[in-house]
């Protein structure tokens, strides 16, 4: 029965994915970009932080695969569609990091397809005492059906605004977790 699980994971990773949608939103950060790390802060946020970033963030923790690959797992409802996502970080970077996920997807909450999620996050500064935290999300799909399913559905809509509430508040934890925890180490 492994085995058969294993076969399903690979076939769908080695599928040739077309882009569905991507969506980037940045929100400004008065503190410069040396003063965070994007994946110690990613793979420790808590499940209420994630819950409180997002309306439709259900739930967030982190898990160590058997290969002890570190791994980010996401619940949020985005347009009415329920995602889980399992996160693999592909690029950790302090400034900069990209996770990739094989998300169980239910449109309509009743039919499930499986979509590979990309999302990145970056640090770009912009002053010595301020930087930009970029977002990027990127939903793809092998079936050109799902390309069609997803315009008529305003999938790219329900996205895209989903960053848009997501990053400001995103980089907004992100300060408040980096410098209240320098406070408590100095305290």
């Amino acid at each position: 029965m492994k085995d058969k699980g294993f076969s399903q994971i690979s076939m769908i990773k080695n599928q040739k994915y077309k882009k569905l949608f991507q969506t980037v939103c940045e929100a400004t950060i008065k503190a410069p970009k040396e003063a965070f790390n994007l994946h110690d802060w990613v793979f420790t946020l808590s499940d209420k932080d994630y819950q409180t970033t997002a309306k439709g963030h259900i739930g967030a923790g982190s898990s160590i695969h058997t290969d002890g690959t570190q791994t980010s797992v996401n619940v949020e409802s985005v347009g009415g569609n329920l995602l889980v996502q399992h996160y693999v970080a592909e690029v950790k970077e302090p400034d900069y990091i990209k996770m990739v996920s094989f998300s169980d997807l239910w449109l309509m909450k009743l039919i499930h397809v499986i979509v590979k999620v990309t999302w990145e996050m970056r640090l770009i500064s912009v002053s010595e005492n301020e930087c930009k935290f970029q977002n990027t999300v990127l939903v793809e799909h092998p079936n050109l059906i799902m390309k069609i399913i997803s315009t008529l559905g305003l999938g790219g809509f329900f996205v895209r605004r989903h960053n848009e509430e997501e990053t400001p508040l995103f980089a907004q934890n992100l300060y408040n977790r980096t410098f209240n925890q320098e406070k408590k180490v100095g305290s």
